[in-house]
């Protein structure tokens, strides 16, 4: 969750918004009003929607300061939303646990993001203003019936306000510590020709960041940030029930990444095992813990760092969307199109925790000398997508039917250059006067008095060693790219066999295809004719089905199976060819689903909650891979996991002006197989007692309080209060202690 604090300090001109939290006759009835989410792609009550779902109105996202997806952080059960290490504008999404941290382009996530129904392909560059938020729904579960691909542990929906076609506006200023500001507008232009409404919104933030870099000839602010977002939305309604959407958004970031500080790294980074030839593995081990030990408590969270890696960061977005609906008795056709372009980078980050000093390794004291022990840049990425999606949305049999049936279109093409480099200590002493004892004699041997040198960290020299990284001083650039096509067909019912119970059925069909390349001059690529290419294709049916039942007009309960499909691809930091020929294969999900939606006390308090139980098959991990010469990780299908859990939420009103509400997630996730291969039998072994599901923390909570007045028609005051919790969970699946 960002490290600095905002507060909306002005606001005016807010017209009334369509879900208000408390109902209008609050006076009289003091009522929570009826939620519409549109959670199965049409306008649903959210008590009678059997999905758990987390949905925030107009209202409330204005309350919880939420500007982008990552304001989430907190307030939704079971849902860990970040920025990246390296970044400022990539984030990784978990939703009962499955997510993905990736920051290759080539690898899909696994929860779709969705901005006014249009398929968001990556969360690479996803964080960037969205101005004028109408509504955030949060979909926990897969959601490979309507939301389709990459949909596994779930979707994050987002819409926009819309023209209003009547002049009017609305400005909000917040400012928080460590020098941070944002002002966001919009103004409603009149409607024209009785046909033309337009919307005009803009959103300007800027961040000081709240670390400190001391390093010379360097941009000072840690996570600091300058965005600058427009929008211009357009809606014609040339006739009755024929509806034109256009939106175009564009978004300019730069600053500098959150900084990234190691706490631990265990010996068995690499692959899991403890056992192997050589008792260090470089990219982890006691000696990195030693350096940390240097430096300070390791798990103190500093806000000052010595990183001569780091540097500043850039994100350029613009999409276009074009939404047609045109209601015709009994159905709507609708038609979505979105082309969207992203460019982002950076020209190095240090992942190392900055410079440590060598003196103090080997002598027990010293000045600092910068290293690269753990770099990586992006100086060059992109994405350019196009989706395609038809709809047709109905009632039949009086109603008794609902159904949605669709066809999706997508292509993507993307290109990255990610060169990363590896460093260890070592090679700054064989540079060094000492360089030629180091060598020929041994250096902890003769002069060496520091923690390296103590016991079971002594280095034995002279080189190689056994089980030695022959690539001590690692560069690799890795220049990859990929063109992806997916064509999914889709249909989902809702038939009400009597007043009280309802039978859910859906269908999707999938097929992935991919052509991708790799070009690296570690891998003996003296030109770009020489790079590795790669095609395969992935197909995959999801299917749901549900029972949801209405104990009474204020009780609901559902039951739910369904499957999530996320597809194979290859990896595109492989460090040999055998690496890039064998691509990772598809990953699948079973969900077993109970759930509740209930109101209270003449709808003063709504208790929702879920319980779920999960079955992940040929789980996509991504893993550091031993002897790369670098940082390099790859993804592998590793084995399988169960997770398994519980949801609650509840919302009560106090008084007419005073509100609570909270939030409880469980989640037990284990891995029942993991498989890795031992490096001293060269066998393949079952691991899953070594290693620990990610991002995947047992107790996440939330408890908000909030007073607020009666909108006056210039608008209202509220005050609020939130406090949140997230249990520790690890980063890495062999982080497990």
């Amino acid at each position: 969750m960002p490290r600095y604090m905002h507060t909306p300090i002005a606001a005016a001109l807010i017209a009334a918004t369509s879900f208000p939290f408390i109902s209008l006759a609050q006076a009289q009835n003091l009522a929570l009003e009826e939620v519409v989410v549109t959670a199965q792609r049409r306008e649903t009550l959210l008590q009678e929607t059997p999905i758990a779902v987390t949905a925030f109105n107009a209202e409330q996202i204005a309350d919880l300061g939420i500007y982008n997806v990552t304001d989430l952080n907190g307030f939704v059960p079971n849902t860990n939303v970040q920025k990246q290490p390296s970044s400022n504008s990539n984030m990784s999404i978990y939703i009962r646990g499955v997510g993905s941290g990736e920051t290759s382009l080539m690898t899909d996530p696994k929860t779709s993001f969705y901005l006014d129904g249009v398929y968001m392909s990556k969360t690479v560059g996803a964080i960037f203003d969205i101005v004028d938020l109408q509504s955030i729904e949060v979909l926990r579960g897969p959601q490979g019936t309507l939301f389709g691909r990459n949909s596994t542990g779930g979707a994050v929906n987002v819409t926009t306000r819309k023209p209003t076609g009547e002049f009017g506006g609305r400005l909000e200023a917040s400012v928080g510590n460590d020098g941070y500001r944002r002002l966001t507008g919009s103004v409603d232009l009149p409607q024209m020709a009785d046909m033309l409404s337009v919307k005009i919104s803009g959103s300007k933030m800027e961040y000081d960041g709240w670390a400190t870099n001391d390093f010379p000839g360097v941009n000072p602010d840690l996570a600091s940030e300058d965005n600058s977002s427009y929008r211009l939305a357009l809606r014609f309604e040339p006739t009755d029930g024929l509806t034109i959407d256009y939106a175009y958004d564009d978004t300019d970031n730069t600053g500098v990444p959150t900084p990234y500080q190691v706490t631990k790294v265990k010996d068995s980074i690499y692959n899991g095992f403890t056992t192997t030839p050589f008792p260090y593995t470089f990219l982890g081990g006691e000696i990195f813990q030693q350096m940390a030990a240097t430096v300070g408590d390791p798990t103190k969270r500093r806000e000052q760092f010595t990183l001569e890696g780091s540097s500043e960061e850039w994100l350029e977005v613009q999409g276009h969307n074009l939404t047609v609906a045109w209601e015709l008795e009994p159905f709507t056709l609708k038609y979505i199109y979105a082309n969207r372009d992203t460019d982002s980078g950076y020209d190095s980050t240090d992942l190392d925790g900055g410079a440590y000093t060598m003196r103090d390794l080997f002598y027990g004291g010293g000045a600092e000398i910068p290293t690269q022990g753990f770099q990586a840049g992006i100086p060059e990425g992109w994405i350019e997508m196009e989706s395609h999606e038809f709809q047709i949305i109905g009632d039949a049999f009086n109603d008794r039917l609902q159904y949605t049936v669709g066809v999706f279109l997508f292509e993507e093409e993307v290109y990255q250059d990610n060169p990363q480099s590896f460093v260890l200590p070592i090679n700054f002493l064989v540079d060094s006067a000492v360089g030629g004892a180091f060598i020929g004699a041994g250096f902890c041997d003769d002069f060496g008095t520091g923690p390296v040198c103590q016991g079971s960290q002594r280095l034995p020299l002279p080189f190689p060693f056994p089980g030695a990284d022959p690539n001590l001083n690692g560069f690799q650039d890795f220049i990859y790219g990929q063109t992806s096509e997916s064509t999914a067909v889709y249909g989902q019912a809702t038939y009400s066999l009597t007043d009280q119970l309802d039978i859910t059925a859906g269908l999707r069909y999938t097929e992935d295809d991919r052509e991708a390349f790799l070009f690296n001059e570690g891998l003996n690529h003296v030109s770009f004719d020489d790079r590795f290419t790669n095609e395969d294709t992935w197909d995959n049916i999801s299917y749901l089905l549900t029972a949801n039942y209405s104990i009474s007009p204020d009780m609901n309960v559902y039951a739910t199976y369904s499957t999530g499909y996320n597809g194979g691809g290859f990896n595109s930091r492989a460090s040999s060819a055998t690496a890039w020929e064998e691509p990772y294969e598809e990953e699948t999900l079973d969900s077993y689903e109970l759930g509740m939606k209930s109101d209270w006390l003449d709808r003063r308090l709504r208790v929702n909650g879920a319980v779920f139980y999960n079955n992940y098959k040929d789980m996509q991990i991504a893993v550091f891979e031993a002897g790369s010469g670098g940082a390099s990780s790859r993804i592998t299908n590793a084995g399988e996991a169960t997770y398994m859990g519980l949801e609650l939420e509840v919302i009560a009103l106090l008084t007419e002006t005073v509100s609570v509400d909270m939030n409880y997630g469980y989640l037990d996730a284990e891995f029942d197989e993991y498989n890795a291969r031992n490096p001293v039998t060269n066998q393949i072994e079952n691991i899953k007692d070594v290693v620990t599901v990610t991002r995947a923390p047992e107790n996440t909570a939330s408890l908000g309080l909030q007073y607020s007045t009666a909108n006056t028609g210039m608008g209202r005051l509220s005050a609020r209060l939130d406090v949140a919790y997230t249990d520790s969970m690890v980063f890495h699946p062999f982080q497990n202690q």
